[in-house]
């Protein structure tokens, strides 16, 4: 079977959508499928692509329509109007993988092309990648939530000098400020507490500012993007991640990273961020409040060498993490795949 993935953002763009793209391509290509990935990503100065896939880098609508031709079946990452057109003149079969739920209401016409994109869902066969999706797309899903890389990401009971840490894109969704308000107060019960910042985007420079007034560069560092071997190493690190989104996260690869390298996490209780944690870390409301309180009780228990608040133990944290690997999930969307493909 010839699996084409049309992924608008790819590597080495940094985000959830474009990381499991690339998961579900190198695990599909391990399993003896041809595999090809189509991105409007650019290749960097200095990337390779060595993959065991081919990356087929165009804006294109013929090259697109061509790619599509090639193959036996289309996996959409999130529904685009542009490549829908081309894959359905290529008369290929279509699977729409839904990483978000079409609602941003930016202007009149992003509103109304949203609306568009979740009513055309009704059309095709869907996979969400969280229950959260897939009440809000009007598309019968099959639900198959997000892998992360765990050969890479993986538990060590170890020694964590460090407490917090934040990972992902620096925008205002993220929740980058009040997580640095809330950790002022915990800075103020204990004052060698530290903050580390994974992570760049808009707000970089706005939240580096903001961290000036609330704790000294011992106490919260940034570290702007990291990747690979670095990444993980960074977050084995820290006892606890945090993850405090404003906005409603379709699913949350971080939060399976953070469980995989950490001792507990402290999320966002929006979205799909609860599917993601599913009983191995804390809940809360994103707010400075509910924030300071959850993470000033990981603080104690650490200082006091108890189990962390929400820190799940060797057999649930395993037993969760299992259900996300990558060859696991890889296998899923196959099976769809397959189907389809033999309609």
């Amino acid at each position: 079977m010839k699996i084409c993935i049309f992924s608008r953002p790819f590597h080495p763009a940094v985000g959830g959508l474009e990381q499991i793209a690339k998961t579900l391509a190198h695990e599909f290509a391990l399993s003896n499928f041809d595999v090809e990935v189509v991105t409007d990503t650019k290749k960097s100065s200095n990337e390779d692509d060595a993959f065991p896939f081919k990356i087929t880098r165009t804006s294109s609508f013929k090259k697109r329509y061509d790619a599509f031709r090639r193959s036996d079946v289309i996996l959409f990452m999130n529904f685009t109007f542009a490549g829908v057109p081309a894959a359905v003149l290529s008369r290929r079969p279509i699977v729409l993988s839904h990483h978000g739920i079409y609602n941003s209401r930016a202007t009149l016409k992003t509103r109304l092309l949203e609306l568009a994109k979740r009513q055309l869902t009704r059309l095709f066969l869907n996979i969400s990648v969280s229950s959260f999706v897939a009440r809000n797309i009007p598309g019968k899903s099959f639900i198959i939530p997000n892998a992360y890389d765990d050969k890479l990401f993986s538990y060590k009971h170890t020694s964590r000098n460090k407490d917090f840490v934040f990972c992902g894109r620096l925008v205002d969704d993220k929740g980058v400020n009040i997580l640095l308000e809330a950790f002022g107060e915990v800075v103020k019960a204990f004052p060698m507490a530290t903050l580390t910042i994974i992570g760049n985007g808009p707000e970089y420079f706005s939240l580096l500012e903001q961290s000036k007034s609330i704790a000294s560069p011992e106490n919260i560092k940034f570290t702007k993007t990291l990747r690979g071997k670095n990444l993980a190493a960074a977050l084995r690190e820290h006892a606890c991640l945090v993850v405090p989104s404003l906005w409603e996260e379709p699913f949350g690869i971080v939060a399976l990273e953070g469980i995989a390298s950490c001792e507990t996490v402290i999320a966002s209780d929006r979205g799909g961020l609860p599917e993601a944690i599913a009983g191995c870390g804390t809940l809360v409301k994103p707010n400075i409040y509910e924030l300071t309180k959850a993470m000033l009780e990981v603080q104690r228990s650490r200082q006091n060498g108890l189990t962390l608040p929400g820190q799940p133990d060797d057999v649930q944290r395993a037993e969760h993490l299992a259900k996300h690997s990558a060859k696991q999930v890889a296998q899923k969307y196959i099976n769809i795949l397959r189907k389809s493909a033999e309609k």
